[in-house]
Parts: C-alpha cells; structure tokens; sequence
C-alpha cells in the first residue's frame, strides 16, 4: 500500500467543514472519496481511498492506495485508523455509494465498522435544493465545481480510469513475477493519473461544500449592521453565518447583487420604495370606508357622512393613505408592532417605513432581495 500526502489550503477546508458542519471545530471532521473497480463490493475491489483533515496545524489531503487487492485490508485499516479521531464525515452521495460499499467490505474483512456512532454530511443531498435555485440542469460534483470557478487537471471520469487500475494492476504483477522494475515511467504515470482523479475530487469538494453556504444564506442565517442612504437605496452591510462563495458574486449569478469591498466586508444595496402605499388598520369594525376618497374613517367620524357615500368596512377595505420612503419585506416577516402597510390586502408583499428600520427590519429587507432573485 502506497500512502501519499499534500499539505492543503487550511481556509478552504475550514470554510468546507464549518459549512457542512456549523458550529463544529473542523479538527472533528474528514472529508473522503472513494475509488473502486465497480459498482459491487462483492464483485469489485476497492483500491484507493482519499481523504483531506486536519493533523497538528496543517491541513492534510492524504491517499491510500492498493498497489494490488491484496492490499485492500491494509487501506481499510489506515482508513479506520483515521476515523478513530475524527466525529464527522463529510463526503459528495457518499450515502448512497461510498459508506454502503466501505461497510461491506469492512464486513468482508473482519473489520471494526468505523462510521458507527459518526454524523455524517452527505453535500449532495443537502445541496439539492440549489437545483431549482440556481436552475442547475445537473447536480454532479463537476458540474457545481464549474459554478464555483473550478477547473480539473483530470480528464478521465471514475468508471473510464477502472480499465487503468486493471492495466496497472497487471502490469505491477508482471513485473513483481518477471523481478522487473516496477516504477518504471509508464507505471509511475499511470498510478498520477489514478491518484489526480481522486484528488481533484477532494478538492473540488471543499469549495462545492462551500455552496451550502448559499442555503444557509437564503434561510437568514446571516447578521446585518451599518445601513447607509445612497442613490435611492439603503446600503446594508451583512455578515453570513456560513461562508458565501466569492464566485457566486460575480457575473450573472442569482448572488450578484452582494458587493464584496476590498477589506472583506459584505454589502446588499436594498432599493427604497417612495410612493403612497395603503396603511391596514385591524379594527375595522369601527371603520366605514368611503368609495369617493379611498379609504376608511372611524366611526365617530362617519357618523357625519350620509348612509350612501359609506361601507362597513372589512379588513380588505379599512385603510388609509400612507405617502412616504419604504423598504419592502415578506408580510410574514413584518416585526410586531409595526403598521401593516401594502399596496392591497392580498399582497403577500409588506413595506415599512424609511422611520421605522430597524435591525430587524434591515434583515428582512435583505431576506426579500434574496429570494425576490432567486
């Protein structure tokens, strides 16, 4: 068994792990890919696993690789060996691939299973909803490394490199019976390719995880802070829970519209509203509304307009005018206390005050830009 490691990029796997696992101390969690000989843990062999965590102060993307299946056992027990310290997995349909098959052939073994007791992150499956967000016509790893401005050195797809293993696999067991060198050129270069797969597809994780950031985004985990008028707008800085990936603000993606500044910073210019809009008052009861003004008086005052210019009104009809600078919202985020002001009833759509922002406020502003461009 041949072990190989690269020292990786220590904030591109703690922005992965901290998406994939908020919260959590990224020295717990191991992100892994396997590489096998088909789809059949009885009918295959399994022949490399890659794997990126992090060991003392470095971030580690490390290999294990099967010179032959023999060596099968001697890569599951180096596996294992890393789990033991680790309590999250990371991986991309490792649920429905990846950690079947490693069950089985830690069964097949003899072997201790050493997923048991771990929480596991399958970025697949929690990236789906981005699909009909971003309108992606395919969920495949390489497909969301494109979004995220990746580009592999790999060319080969995993079930094209499985004839490679098989010719390296002879040509090693040749050379082993014939006593010839075994690392010569062609092995050597056909073991880099093998091994350049797996890699990349390590590392195309780590930014791919990094779009969970955007469904951590889009549900409000995000703090807002130093709003500033300008040009219509109100200019509100953010600071995402989980970190949003530089790409996704660029170009014509659905994210466009956050401004990164050169320190760092974050910001969503929300558009200010100025216009006469309708203030819905809740005790409409004790209001008639009058057809010829558009709008609706108490009763007290009512009681002075004759019985033909007025209506009880109902709650679609006890509003008055409401002229000024608003910042629009979801209705069903409008703070409590504050005015119900929309341009009809049934709008699902709620403005409040340029007077009345709030932090609150400012955070459901931003909310609706979000999902008004998604």
């Amino acid at each position: 068994m041949y072990t190989f490691d690269e020292i990786i990029d220590d904030l591109l796997f703690e922005n992965a792990a901290v998406a994939a696992f908020p919260g959590v101390d990224p020295k717990e969690v191991i992100f892994f890919d396997i590489e096998t000989t088909g789809l059949s843990p009885s009918r295959s062999g399994l022949y490399l696993i890659g794997c990126m965590f992090r060991e003392g102060n470095d971030t580690v993307l490390r290999q294990l690789f099967a010179d032959d299946f023999e060596d099968e056992r001697l890569v599951l027990e180096a596996f294992a060996g890393l789990m033991a310290g680790k309590s999250r997995i990371a991986h991309f349909n490792g649920s429905t691939f990846d950690i079947p098959y490693l069950k089985t052939k830690y069964v097949q073994h003899a072997l201790h299973d050493p997923f048991e007791g771990k929480e596991s992150c399958d970025i697949y499956r929690k990236l789906m909803p981005l699909k009909k967000i971003l309108s992606l016509k395919s969920m495949k790893q390489k497909s969301l490394e494109e979004i995220c401005g990746i580009r592999r050195k790999d060319i080969y797809t995993g079930g094209e490199l499985i004839n490679v293993y098989k010719d390296y696999q002879k040509k090693i067991l040749i050379g082993r019976a014939m006593r010839e060198d075994t690392e010569s050129e062609e092995v050597t270069g056909m073991r880099a390719t093998l091994l350049l797969h797996n890699s990349d597809d390590i590392k195309g994780m780590m930014p791919v995880a990094g779009l969970l950031g955007i469904l951590s985004f889009v549900a409000g985990e995000f703090d807002v802070g130093c709003p500033m008028r300008e040009d219509g707008c109100v200019s509100v800085t953010i600071e995402p829970h989980v970190s949003v990936p530089v790409s996704l603000l660029e170009g014509k993606s659905p994210l466009r519209f956050i401004k990164r500044d050169e320190s760092g910073d974050l910001t969503v210019k929300v558009p200010l509203i100025r216009d006469t809009l309708r203030l819905f008052m809740k005790d409409f009861r004790d209001h008639y509304y009058i057809p010829s003004k558009d709008m609706a008086v108490h009763a007290s005052v009512a009681g002075f307009i004759g019985s033909a210019d007025k209506k009880k009104a109902t709650p679609a009809t006890c509003y008055v005018p409401c002229e000024g600078a608003f910042l629009t919202i979801d209705e069903q985020d409008l703070p409590e206390g504050l005015p119900l002001i929309k341009r009809d009833y049934t709008d699902r759509t709620a403005y409040v005050r340029e007077t009345d922002v709030s932090e609150e406020v400012l955070k459901a502003a931003v909310l609706y830009r979000i999902r008004s461009e998604f």
